[in-house]
């Protein structure tokens, strides 16, 4: 099968843009992440991979997303700044959205569940305020999966 014509990236794609739908959109364990990956990118977005190495804590989550989201040298390294930083990201624009794909959630909710929940927090705040400002839509997509191509590079 060819990835452009797998259902679970087409799905995953397609809930970009649904209506009503969380900052937050899981990707099915066995699609693979290069075809998602090129398939978000094919349909306008920009793409960054949020844990090319582990993320297990605050400090390895906002390290991660500093580097991922080529962020301002300026970054805070906080909750606030991440905040600021993701209603901004102009400097990801022009594009029809920001997916940021998150391989591995899982770990920072098994090792620091308080985090997890925080960066959900902060991460749905900041998507409804872009997309009712007239930003380009914010996702996360998470995937817990091992399939083919699970781990996407940069």
């Amino acid at each position: 099968m060819s990835h452009s014509a797998d259902p679970r990236v087409a799905a995953v794609v397609a809930a970009l843009t649904a209506p009503g739908v969380s900052a937050f959109i899981d990707a099915p364990p066995e699609a693979d992440g290069r075809a998602l990956r090129h398939a978000i990118a094919a349909a306008g977005w920009r793409v960054v991979v949020l844990d090319r190495a582990s993320v297990v804590d605050k400090v390895t989550l906002l390290h991660a997303c500093y580097q991922s989201g080529q962020y301002p040298a300026g970054f805070g390294f906080n909750w606030d700044a991440l905040s600021d930083a993701l209603r901004d990201l102009s400097w990801l624009e022009p594009a029809a959205g920001i997916a940021i794909l998150w391989q591995h959630p899982d770990v920072l909710d098994l090792r620091d569940p308080e985090t997890a929940a925080t960066f959900r927090e902060v991460v749905e705040e900041a998507a409804e305020e872009r997309a009712a400002a007239g930003y380009p839509l914010l996702r996360v997509i998470q995937s817990r999966g091992s399939g083919p191509g699970s781990r996407v590079s940069g």
